[in-house]
């Protein structure tokens, strides 16, 4: 039950004069001052809390927030008022209070968790007379910034988990004052007040009472203001009812709720924010507190209740169960409302405010999901029709909660579609949104217009719509015209050439295979506009049956063909899905997936293979190509399965291991020639790859490495270069290389299972005659495919890379140094793994993945047994983020882990010993050892200091922001398996079946510890490195939570791109001519410049910050004006850009216009080439002598720059061009 007693102290609540009581004043006198006081209108949150303070019954609780655990404490208006007042006095030490209407109002961010510290310090900054911005704590460190410096804040509130944050926020905002939440709770009693305060109540009903913000899923966050005068018409329309509120009140919703149980006067529980939401702590709230007669929480909060019947019994006996912040699935508000709770559905928006709710007479009407339009809403209200029976929700402007505007009229289009009741009137039910993308099972995104398009092309084509939402693939449906004649399958064939040019152009998961093509009757009745295009979303709901039928494989293959025809017909149709290269042979026992068949053609074989043969479609498992990867092994099985013949022979792994190590166990000699290196020729493979790419990003910058070739899959020397640079880019390594260390690397395309690599011969020429080391880290990272199927790429091309080896025209061979797997040796028996050839070969784990890496193992020491090659077996165990940004892959299975923390509000508790070490430390590691003098063998590249899952690594994630219960293994488990299904929005839900292998058990689990003497031996970063902290923990939850928030910028968002560089090293004539090829508009920044500013800079005076910073600010109104009026999708500006600060103020065009910026920074060694430009340029202001100065200026990109991209600009003006053209297209969508 609540105390009885608060601990915070009581005062005089009338000792000052304020807000509140000059309001009173204004008042007629015409009755007794208890009854003047109970009929004022607030006109600000302030006012609200100092006349529920003054007002009759001010002594009756009003809020409750618990000391510890569900303990909660009751305090009343009289007594928040006096909390408030001292928590103001505190903060207007450094936050002024604003004595009249006439002085600005200031916004303070306040950064903490939801709890009676965080409500007082809203309450203080409103009693001050400014604005708070409430800021999510689930959000970016960049976007924080960008909501603080978009809003011109001033101060910054933090509670101390936070101030971390806060010191990040200060480095980039130093302007910004910080200070720590004030301790509302365990405050002593002071009688110093703040002074009287003479504001107009007129103006200040109309300033901002608070900001909060968007999620910024599609980008950085973006401020959405609220007026005193909004906030209160919105709390007005309350249910008067003592409430339990588990929404945070940095949200909308959540903030709402409690200051309508103020203004109703009723007593409002606010959840502890230090527990997880779970469900011991909702029942105990409910069964302490009977005076509890309305919960508002999250569907998630409903969910854990309706999972026990004690909470379903609570529920039911609650006046109301209100839901809101997302939809609240069918089934469990099915439950909940046939358990007999009053269950209330809230649809609002953050620029709208509440409008609907699903209020009704709950005994007789049970559509909980029905929302019901009140009469106040109406005249506001438009339902605008997007399809028969389906409509757009749209707010007209004079709405008194409508704070945001999409439309010329005033309105607020919400791109929520509805349907109607068929006959209780303004009722609504929520159907989806408005939009278009087809989200796959995978979480990849198609866009069906394209693939509809290409099909709607064909004269015999009425309508084409694709399909494939949460499925593997995409369909689609054809209608015919009524004047088409063509038999359905005639009419499929027909569109398949254009389909099967589109696809050449498509990823391969927006492609659409001729197997999930459909024709419907001609004469079929589908949902149109009036302009007679499809309503997507009707479509997909009328269609519902056909398009499950469409994944549902057919087996009705009639053909039983001879082996040898069999192995024909299999061939033309792998070929018809497989793009060979030029001599290319798809043999009877070539593996699949090594000539380039991926997953989804996968599904595709196993479909076409059922529609056509005669088998049994339970046996033909659903991994029918991953178990039989040839078209040999696929046809035995298949004359098999139609023979009835005997189950296949199964050869063990291990002989299957020990056959795979003898077939390339045989290796040329080393022919040594006088012919002694200058430096380090190193070959890098993999560097497309985190690790690979922090390797090269560490050599290139030794000067002992004179050259790094990378090789690469690719069709060409520019593509290989293009995604070794975007490689680099995407670890936010390339802005931090200087042009010497970028000149070192050679990409190449390569191809491993050639015996020459792909290479042409004049490059392998030219590796052979120079190289010293090389570093392996490439390998084909699918855990459904065997053994075989890592042959040839993998296994055969880790051979040649040897063999390159061995052709060193060197005195002895270059070294070959092999990132194997610790996955080689998981099943090892004993405690500690040796720096050894595992014993066994069944000591490796049970799938291909690892077998393979143990045959390489294997390799490495025949060839150096064979040959004298030194031979060095890297052993990698689990790779994080780097100590320098934290970046991580986002979707491999760790990271996921993580993000259930925010799809599923739990982790794991797990009993498990990692070594983890970080990718950059791997990445130096393996670089060092390579380099090194040791000799041949195995060395495990493992961290030698562990950490505990759930005692260390938890509650660092919970200091670095994220917010979850901790559950058992299985528990958490089987809420994965419970929660969002779709993949987009839980991507973690694509590996539940992985997961559940592993944690869906109560098996003990083991960690393998490695000796690491001999690896530590050769590498000081291994030997120093340390386990993991909570600066680093900050890092990878913070890389991870913008990947998450989808927080980087969009690409379709316009671009202003700045080609920037000193004088002459040719920005003009980049600039123009990417113009031309884009078809882009462009700005010469030179033009910008003042008169006097030319002037100056022709007399060789250099210009001050001043002249710049003015110059910025005209090629910033230039660049507003001419995306504007062009439409396009971004501008070229030529602009030196030399220094950080010039740039930043240049990326301010974010905030003012909401335009991204990139940086293509022009790079030259030679300050005379620069001069010699210039000196050949006529009647240009800008004289070579200014060179010297400006290459002084010149200030290489920050680590926090990663939006610049550096490019040598001394080669031929094409080949800039080019490198130009790429990095543009990979970042900006043109």
């Amino acid at each position: 039950m609540a105390a009885v007693l608060s601990p915070i102290a009581l005062s005089d609540p009338l000792k000052t004069k304020d807000v509140a009581v000059e309001t009173i004043e204004r008042i007629e006198v015409a009755a007794s001052p208890s009854e003047i006081l109970e009929k004022t209108i607030p006109s600000t949150i302030n006012e609200l809390i100092a006349l529920r303070a003054r007002q009759l019954h001010n002594d009756q609780p009003i809020v409750a927030y618990p000391h510890e655990g569900t303990d909660y404490v009751d305090y009343s208006p009289r007594q928040l008022d006096q909390v408030v007042e001292r928590a103001a006095v505190k903060y207007s030490s450094w936050i002024p209070q604003r004595l009249h209407s006439d002085e600005p109002v200031q916004v303070v961010g306040l950064l903490g968790n939801s709890d009676l510290d965080y409500l007082v310090a809203f309450l203080a900054i409103s009693r001050l007379g400014h604005s708070a911005l409430l800021l999510s704590t689930r959000i970016t460190d960049e976007a924080y910034e960008s909501l603080l410096s978009s809003t011109k804040a001033t101060a910054l509130i933090y509670q101390n988990i936070f101030a971390s944050n806060a010191e990040i926020i200060s480095q980039s905002i130093p302007a910004l004052k910080t200070g720590t939440i004030f301790a509302a709770s365990s405050s002593p009693e002071t009688s110093t007040t703040l002074r009287s305060a003479s504001l107009d109540p007129a103006r200040e009903t109309n300033n901002i009472c608070f900001i909060i913000h968007s999620s910024g899923s599609t980008g950085l966050p973006k401020p959405i203001y609220q007026t005193h005068r909004a906030a209160l018409y919105t709390y007005s329309q309350n249910f008067g009812l003592v409430g339990h509120i588990t929404l945070p009140l940095y949200h909308n919703h959540g903030i709402c709720c409690l200051f309508r149980a103020i203004h109703s006067r009723k007593k409002i529980y606010i959840y502890n924010a230090r527990l997880p939401l779970a469900s011991k702590h909702l029942l105990a709230t409910l069964k302490q507190h009977p005076d509890i007669r309305i919960l508002y929480g999250v569907p998630y909060a409903l969910k854990l209740l309706s999972e026990t019947d004690e909470g379903l019994r609570l529920l039911s006996q609650l006046e109301i169960v209100m839901f809101g912040g997302s939809a609240c699935p069918k089934p469990i508000g099915d439950r909940l409302v046939a358990s007999g709770v009053n269950l209330v559905g809230h649809y609002g928006a953050t620029e709208v405010g509440q409008l609907m709710t699903s209020f009704r007479d709950h005994r007789q009407d049970k559509g909980w999901d029905w929302m019901r339009v009140p009469p106040h809403l109406k005249p506001y209200l438009s339902m605008e029709a997007r399809g028969p029976n389906l409509y757009e929700l749209c707010v007209r402007e004079g709405w008194g909660s409508k704070v945001a505007t999409n439309r010329d009229d005033g309105s607020y289009a919400t791109k929520d579609l509805f349907e109607p009741h068929p006959s209780i009137p303004d009722a609504w039910k929520y159907y989806a949104r408005l939009d278009d993308t087809i989200v796959l099972e995978n979480g990849e995104k198609a866009n069906p217009l394209l693939v509809e398009g290409v099909i709607r092309q064909d004269s015999n084509v009425a309508e084409a719509v694709v399909f494939g939402a949460n499925k593997a693939r995409l369909g689609a449906f054809i209608i015919p015209t009524t004047t088409s004649n063509l038999e359905d399958a005639e009419l499929v064939d027909a569109v398949m050439p254009k389909i099967e040019e589109m696809n050449a152009n498509m990823p391969a998961y927006s492609q659409l295979s001729k197997d999930m093509i459909r024709v419907l009757p001609r004469d079929v009745d589908y949902r149109r506009t009036d302009k007679g295009t499809v309503i997507r979303a009707a479509f997909y709901r009328d269609f519902a049956k056909q398009i499950d039928a469409a994944y549902v494989d057919k087996q009705s293959g009639t053909l039983v063909l001879p082996r040898s025809e069999l192995l024909e017909f299999l061939r033309a149709e792998m070929q018809k899905r497989v793009a060979l290269k030029a001599g290319v042979v798809l043999g009877d026992d070539a593996d699949l997936f090594s000539l380039g068949v991926d997953s989804l053609q996968a599904i595709q074989v196993r479909s076409f293979v059922l529609q056509n043969l005669k088998v049994d479609g339970d046996k033909v498992g659903r991994n029918f190509v991953f178990d039989f990867p040839t078209l040999g092994k696929m046809a035995d099985e298949i004359v098999r399965l139609q023979s009835g013949g005997p189950e296949r022979e199964v050869v063990g792994v291990e002989d299957r291991i020990s056959a795979m190590i003898e077939k390339y166990a045989e290796f040329p000699q080393h022919v040594p020639l006088n012919n002694p290196a200058d430096g380090k020729y190193i070959v890098v493979t993999g560097v497309t790859g985190s690790l690979g790419a922090h390797a090269v990003a560490n050599l290139v910058t030794q000067a002992s490495v004179r050259k790094v070739y990378c090789l690469v899959r690719a069709d060409s020397k520019q593509s290989a270069g293009y995604r070794v640079r975007e490689s680099l880019r995407e670890r936010l390594l390339y802005h931090q290389l200087s042009l010497p260390s970028r000149s070192k690397i050679i990409a190449l395309p390569s191809n491993f299972s050639d015996a020459h690599l792909g290479l042409a011969q004049s490059d392998y020429d030219d590796i052979s005659s120079s190289i010293t080391h090389l570093l392996h880290l490439a390998w084909s990272v699918n855990f459904n495919k065997g053994l075989e199927s890592f042959e040839a790429d993998c296994i055969a091309g880790a051979k040649n890379l040897m063999n390159l080896c061995l052709a060193s025209k060197r005195p002895q061979p270059a070294s070959f140094n092999f990132c194997s797997s610790v996955s080689a040796t998981a099943a090892t028996p004993v405690d500690v793994v040796p720096e050894a050839l595992p014993e066994s070969y069944s000591y490796a784990q049970g799938m291909g993945y690892a077998q393979s890496k143990l045959v390489t193992e294997h390799l490495c020491d025949r060839a150096s047994r064979q040959t004298g090659l030194r031979t060095r077996v890297l052993r990698v165990g689990q790779i994080i983020g780097d100590t320098q940004n934290g970046v991580w892959n986002n979707t491999e299975a760790i990271p996921l882990i993580f993000q259930t923390a925010k799809t599923v509000g739990a982790l794991p508790e797990l009993d498990e010993t990692p070594y983890w070490l970080p990718v950059d430390v791997v990445a130096k590691a393996c670089s060092e050892i390579a380099c090194s003098g040791a000799e041949s063998g195995v060395m495990n590249v493992v961290n030698d200091k562990s950490f505990h899952w759930s005692r260390d690594l938890l509650p660092l994630l919970r200091e670095a922001g994220l917010q979850f219960e901790t559950v058992p293994q299985q528990e958490w488990i089987r809420l994965l398996r419970a929660s969002e299904p779709d993949p987009s929005k839980n991507p973690p839900i694509k590996l539940v079946d992985f997961f559940a292998s592993k944690y869906d058990n109560d098996k003990p689990r083991r960690s393998l510890a490695h000796a690491t003497s001999r690896a530590q031996g050769g590498s000081p970063s291994l030997q120093n490195a340390g386990t993991i902290d909570k600066s680093l923990i900050r890092k990878i939850v913070s890389s991870l939570e913008a990947k998450w928030s989808a927080g980087s910028l969009s690409e379709n968002e316009p671009a202003v791109i700045v080609v920037g560089g000193p004088c002459g090293s040719g920005k003009s004539t980049i600039a123009r001519a990417l113009a031309d090829k884009l078809s882009l508009p462009m700005i010469e920044g030179d033009d910008m410049h003042s008169k006097t500013a030319r002037e100056r800079m022709g007399s060789q005076i250099a210009l001050t910050d001043a002249d710049r910073m003015s110059w910025l600010a005209h090629i910033r109104g230039a660049a507003i004006d001419r995306l504007n009026t062009t439409k396009a999708p971004a501008v070229l500006v030529t602009c030196s850009a030399l220094r950080s600060i010039y740039r930043q103020e240049l990326r301010t065009l974010q905030e003012i216009a909401g335009f991204r910026t990139l940086f293509v920074m022009l790079e030259t060694e030679s300050r005379d080439e620069l001069k010699t430009r210039l000196s050949l340029r006529e009647d240009h202001y800008m004289a070579p002598e200014m060179v010297d100065a400006q290459v002084e200026l010149l200030e290489a990109a920050q680590d926090s720059e990663v939006d610049v991209v550096p490019v040598d600009a001394a080669r031929d003006l094409e080949e800039v061009l080019s490198e130009c053209q790429d990095i543009l297209q990979g970042m900006v969508k043109i």
